[in-house]
């Protein structure tokens, strides 16, 4: 009779083990999920230490390059900090160039030619941080000049933060299961003292 009881408490025993290392293998992911990087990005570094980060609204990106060509609508005469070539069929298109902190509050133009042989000219001011954040609908040749401090050219909204994309119901869902496992581990542990 005592070996039949020995062999269901080695059982319970081995259930609770389990239970345990189940919960425990659900837990660990939970600190490895994150975002892909989405395929509609790109980034380059051009003449200067000028950066560019381009993100699409739709489409794909197939290449974001310094470039020694500059947009045709650039004026003779004028010294152009970096030159970048965006290429592919993305449309609704946000880039930010950082130009670096020390042209904060700078005035700057970017000239811009498309594929399609259009051209404009944005203006603005260098944010705080550096940055100039501009908005296109195709890609094109952007080429970058800074002008001087504390010009009247229009405020610059500064960059905005991309989204990650991260959906946390696995991560809650996850969360869920380990308790509700603990839970239960812990009935059983406490049901087996109790008798």
């Amino acid at each position: 009779m005592k070996s039949t009881q020995g062999k269901k408490d080695l059982m319970k025993k081995r259930i609770v083990a389990i239970a345990c290392a189940a919960a425990l293998m659900l837990a660990l992911p939970t600190l490895a999920w994150a975002a892909p990087s989405p395929s509609n990005n790109g980034t380059a570094t051009g003449d200067n230490g000028v950066s560019a980060v381009v993100k699409a609204g739709s489409g794909t990106i197939e290449s974001v390059a310094s470039t020694s060509a500059k947009a045709s609508n650039v004026p003779a005469g004028t010294d152009i900090v970096a030159s970048f070539e965006v290429k592919g069929d993305a449309t609704n298109v946000d880039l930010t160039f950082n130009v670096g902190a020390k042209y904060a509050g700078y005035a700057y133009t970017v000239y811009v030619q498309h594929t399609d042989g259009t051209t404009e000219t944005l203006t603005g001011t260098v944010a705080a941080d550096g940055t100039i954040a501009i908005h296109v609908d195709k890609l094109s040749i952007f080429s970058i000049a800074i002008g001087a401090a504390g010009s009247t050219a229009n405020a610059n909204t500064g960059s905005t933060s991309p989204q990650t994309g991260v959906d946390l119901g696995t991560v809650a869902g996850a969360t869920v299961v380990t308790a509700i496992a603990a839970g239960a581990v812990f009935v059983a542990l406490r049901k087996k003292v109790t008798e």
